[in-house]
């Protein structure tokens, strides 16, 4: 399964108009869906899962859950991504080898490395932009992706993209960029997808 492209994040879950948002943003051409959601009830995260799992397989795109291996498992998501606080990878990989697993290195290329060596099929840096998603988000130097040559798995970058800044990322040998607000809060989702879509293109990453 190849990784790269458009990689969508949810946001903070307010209501079912996310669905709807959702939907829209995977039938204009979204490469990748993550679910990330802080709700403390396992049984409305998996209810939830269940909903963007089912609309992923419809659009055959790679359905990937935050943090949480059991919710994986229960609504057979495709992978899990994983940060520095989160369940060790050694355990995910070796319970599920099966499965898509991406690491969150932040602004270390070394650690790209070392979770490359471990078998991580992705790896994402940032965020190297301001981002209300994520009051705690790590800020790191964008000057790091030129420090990439020795990673041959995927590299995705986060956090704060919008039209604003996306050629600056894009300018570097990435397979993609992640994004939640730049489509989320748009009002026009499916020209907004279509935009950063015809972005990457530009740039020869698809």
């Amino acid at each position: 399964m190849k990784l790269g492209g458009l990689y969508l994040v949810t946001p903070p879950y307010t209501g079912i108009e996310i669905f709807t948002a959702t939907e829209k943003a995977l039938r204009s051409g979204v490469n990748i869906l993550q679910y990330r959601d802080k709700e403390p009830s396992f049984r409305k995260k998996m209810e939830r899962a269940q909903k963007f799992r089912d609309m992923c397989r419809e659009y055959s795109i790679p359905f990937i859950v935050d943090d949480d291996p059991v919710l994986m498992d229960i609504v057979g998501a495709d992978g899990i991504h994983i940060g520095k606080d989160d369940v060790p990878f050694e355990y995910v990989k070796s319970k599920y080898p099966e499965k898509i697993i991406g690491v969150s290195t932040y602004g270390s290329p070394e650690d790209a490395v070392k979770f490359q060596k471990l078998g991580a099929d992705y790896v994402a840096f940032g965020s190297f932009f301001s981002t209300k998603t994520k009051n705690d988000a790590t800020m790191c130097d964008i000057n790091i992706l030129d420090r990439l040559d020795d990673i041959k798995i995927p590299v995705f970058v986060i956090g704060g993209i919008n039209r604003g800044n996306v050629d600056d990322v894009l300018k570097y040998k990435i397979s993609g960029i992640a994004v939640v607000s730049a489509i989320y809060s748009s009002n026009d989702i499916e020209a907004e997808v279509s935009y950063y879509l015809e972005k990457l293109k530009k740039y020869g990453i698809s």
